[in-house]
């Protein structure tokens, strides 16, 4: 007979059948109580806590989930190892398992000696732990910052009123926070973590779900060689431990932290759900399949929408891999790891997101775009826009998150400073003409489109813009999308607009001849028009247009102001330290040799703030020519890129290099992210 002979277990099943035939198999070694599956149960596991508990999750009459949380739930129930019987051998099933508390999983049909064999480990494995566990109020006694008699006072008041010892002793002036991490970090030699200079890596973050982090006050910090390193306010608890191990199949370092800093953690990690909202008309029937997706995978979605848009990323991309599915968002320009899925997970997420995305689920082999709409927490909804496409390991999905913060207030917070943004407000002054904002994608030309529509629109002037898509909604101007299934182009709208009397008109995009030659034509017959262009700098955008087939003449009558720009990230205001400029960096920096003087600069660190990133936002680097009598000459007359250069120079113009050397010297951004963006 085993050495755990009759200890007590409690098996819960509406099979009658199955539970004789377990209450026999398991009677040599346990003290055996049966149940049917409903809420009874909970009452018969407290009247006599047994040393473990088998629970069928083929239940009919009773959701096996709901007592799988009402165990956990429950003080006097939590650390009892529960079996979990099914089935299913799907991992989903598994996993939901498992996040509601169970610590196995044996798939039907198995042996009784199986089942006995897993129960003998669970069992005797607790009773180890139990035996070595140690408690809070004995530490705190044995510290000396509580007496025995306070203790169980303690005690009393929160069998009355419930929550935690700790919180009791805090709340009754007895002990503080930091003297509770203190006294346990010194039991139990174990580190302390302020979770306010800590940013815990998003990869690790991302092994556990959000639910259990917060019920389980139980953070990953980073993971490394085979370790997870988790910050708790209850290292003691090590039920939770060996279920974090469990999950992430790593070894668990324990370290501990105040309550009140885990709380503000979630605050800054963890925000509320929002809610997809179909893109479709409410009037439309959802599509084929749309209720099938497991409740589960609608939340792990919906959290990482909600993670996206609270971390302000611009991009969130699923990418299958060989065993699993990752998860990567672009913040300030930047990819950084989110989260990592397991392969069986991956079908239902891209499937949830293809359905609301209005994309066809059934078709894996080609490419797709859709678009949805997510409502945050505020009741804000953001814009998406989805774009599938196959790869080796499954479809992999892009969602941009188009614009959700408000519109910088003024040209001069996007980065146009000094002789830069003088240069643009004399074009803008321009009754017509044309200006055109040129980088490449990701550069914020839209951004700074937007706002200078913002700026400049009033009563007495009509806007139009031609767009693909609207990344944002501007009140007091007409906004078109293009939509080229339907025949709508940039040149069709732009056809139509300049018949709608139009004061400003904002084209996206020049894209082909067409629109570029309307587009010059508008500039020149009265208009303010605003495009957007792919080139690297303002002299190439020129040469870029005659390349399409603009005649040179079109080109240097219609456009008065070309501006280049690029994006940096911002040093996070918070964290940065100060450095020097030495002879090396501004060597890097290509700009001739070194003033003798020593200027400072500031370096990334990385804070909670800043999600451990050191920056936090972008700001602009902008190069701005002004087409004035000469340099118009010199376009209609043939001269290259390098002649349009040297005359920028010759002028005054700052290269972008060199508006971001002044943005390095006041300190918004640092010298690599600088050499990271231009050449």
């Amino acid at each position: 007979m085993s050495t755990l002979s009759k200890k007590t277990l409690v098996i819960i099943d509406d099979d009658t059948e199955l539970l004789t035939q377990l209450a026999d198999a398991l009677a040599p070694s346990f003290h055996v109580t049966t149940s049917v599956g409903d809420p009874g149960a909970v009452r018969v596991l407290r009247d006599d806590p047994p040393s473990a508990i088998v629970l069928d999750l083929d239940l009919g009459t009773f959701d096996p989930f709901e007592l799988l949380r009402l165990v956990g739930g429950d003080p006097d129930l939590r650390g009892i190892p529960v079996l979990a019987l099914s089935s299913a051998s799907d991992f989903e099933t598994f996993e939901h398992a498992h996040r509601e508390g169970a610590v196995e999983y044996v798939t039907k049909p198995f042996s009784p000696e199986e089942l006995r064999s897993r129960l003998e480990t669970l069992v005797d494995g607790r009773k180890k732990r139990a035996n070595g566990r140690l408690k809070l109020g004995d530490i705190l006694v044995a510290s000396g910052l509580v007496t025995k008699d306070q203790l169980r006072r303690a005690l009393e008041r929160q069998s009355d009123g419930g929550g935690r010892l700790g919180e009791v002793l805090v709340a009754d002036g007895l002990v503080s926070e930091q003297d509770i991490v203190t006294a346990v970090a010194n039991q139990m030699h174990i580190g302390v973590v302020d979770l306010a200079q800590t940013t815990p890596q998003p990869s690790a973050l991302g092994l556990l779900p959000r639910d259990f982090i917060v019920r389980r006050r139980a953070m990953p910090l980073s993971a490394e060689d085979g370790s997870l390193l988790v910050a708790m306010t209850n290292p003691l608890d090590v039920i939770t431990i060996d279920e974090i191990g469990m999950r992430t199949k790593k070894r668990v370092v324990p370290v501990i932290c105040t309550e009140s800093a885990f709380n503000d953690a979630v605050a800054i990690y963890f925000s509320s759900r929002g809610k997809l909202k179909d893109a479709r008309d409410e009037t439309e029937e959802p599509a084929a399949g749309v209720g099938d997706i497991d409740a589960d995978i609608i939340e792990i979605v919906d959290g990482l929408l909600t993670d996206g848009a609270s971390m302000d990323a611009s991009d969130i991309h699923l990418e299958p891999r060989e065993d699993s599915l990752a998860v990567r968002c672009r913040i300030d320009g930047v990819l950084h790891d989110m989260r990592e899925f397991p392969k069986d997970l991956q079908a239902g997420i891209i499937s949830r997101l293809k359905i609301m995305g209005n994309l066809n689920i059934a078709e894996r082999r080609l490419p797709q775009d859709g678009r949805t709409t997510f409502e945050l927490s505020s009741g804000e909804i953001v814009d998406l826009r989805l774009a599938s496409i196959p790869s080796m390991y499954g479809e992999n999905l892009t969602i941009r998150i188009l614009e959700v913060s408000p519109l910088p207030p003024t040209l001069a917070s996007l980065g146009l400073v000094g002789d830069n943004l003088q240069r643009y407000e004399t074009a803008l002054r321009a009754p017509e003409g044309g200006i055109v904002i040129v980088g490449p994608t990701g550069s914020g030309k839209s951004t700074t489109l937007y706002t200078t529509l913002e700026l400049i629109k009033s009563p007495e002037r009509k806007v139009y813009t031609v767009e693909d898509p609207i990344e944002r909604k501007i009140e007091g101007i007409v906004q078109t999308e293009v939509k080229p299934a339907i025949g709508l182009t940039f040149a069709q709208a732009l056809r139509a607009l300049v018949r709608a009397d139009p004061d400003v008109i904002m084209v996206g995009e020049i894209r082909d001849l067409e629109t570029a030659k309307m587009a010059a034509d508008s500039a020149i017959t009265g208009h303010q028009v605003f495009s957007t262009l792919h080139t690297n700098d303002a002299s190439a955008a020129v040469n870029r247009l005659v390349e399409m087939g603009v005649p040179r003449y079109l080109v240097a009558a219609a456009w008065r102001c070309f501006v280049a720009q690029r994006l940096v990230r911002r040093l996070c205001p918070h964290c940065r330290s100060e450095s020097t400029m030495t002879d090396a960096r501004w060597a890097d920096l290509g700009l001739g040799p070194a003033p003798r003087r020593r200027f400072k600069v500031w370096e990334p660190v990385g804070c909670a703030k800043c999600f451990g990133t050191g920056y936090r936002g972008r700001v602009g680097l902008y190069e701005v020519l002004v087409v004035d009598d000469e340099l118009r000459d010199l376009i209609a007359t043939g001269g290259s890129v390098l002649e349009i250069q040297r005359m920028a120079r010759d002028k005054g113009v700052a290269s972008l290099r060199e508006d971001g050397v002044a943005k390095v010297l006041d300190g918004a951004t640092s010298h690599l992210e600088l050499l990271r963006v231009t050449i």
